[in-house]
């Protein structure tokens, strides 16, 4: 099974990407199906000695607090042979947190492991989108979609894709603040 790492959005920061979404302004923005925000790609993952002490690890990751989500505007991105629209994220204490995720992964024997940087929420695909039209939509939306939020849990995503769109599928939850 394709595994990642990432950040589920709390609901009032997941609702405000969706109202976003639905101001898109044709069927040339393909707005992502499952917002969250990626720390980590595993890879394909079947080893059940690797899920194990994957499981394990991550249940290990400790830090002091919270950590705090801080919105910093749209952004354009190219992914393999896709642009995406996504929002920047601001957050020194998950850039630490993902490094500390890798660690665990890589411990775990998960050799195709890589970080994601910088640390962005997928909104849509403009692949077909005239640039004008983004670019207009972000002059539009320049402001901050959602207040910061804080986060104490990461979660293990499965996914699988088929020729639309990848469907992602939360495996597992880990609280990572002190108790």
């Amino acid at each position: 099974m394709y595994l990642s790492v990432g950040i589920t959005l709390p609901e009032e920061a997941r609702q405000s990407l969706l109202d976003l979404q639905n101001h898109f302004l044709d069927e040339s923005w393909i707005p992502e199906t499952f917002l969250r925000l990626p720390l980590c790609t595993l890879g394909d993952i079947s080893d059940p000695t690797i899920l194990e002490e994957l499981d394990h690890g991550l249940a290990a990751v400790r830090m002091n607090d919270a950590a705090t989500l801080q919105p910093d505007g749209f952004d354009i991105f190219t992914r393999r042979d896709r642009i995406t629209l996504e929002l920047r994220i601001r957050s020194p204490a998950i850039d630490h947190l993902s490094v500390k995720i890798l660690s665990v992964v890589k411990r775990a024997g998960v050799k195709t492991a890589r970080q994601f940087s910088p640390l962005t929420i997928p909104i849509a695909t403009v692949t077909t989108t005239p640039p004008e039209d983004v670019s207009a939509w972000m002059q539009l939306h320049h402001g901050a979609p959602f207040e910061e939020v804080t986060i104490s849990e990461i979660t293990l995503f499965s996914s699988w894709k088929n020729a639309e769109t990848t469907l992602f599928v939360p495996e597992a939850d880990y609280s990572f603040t002190a108790f």
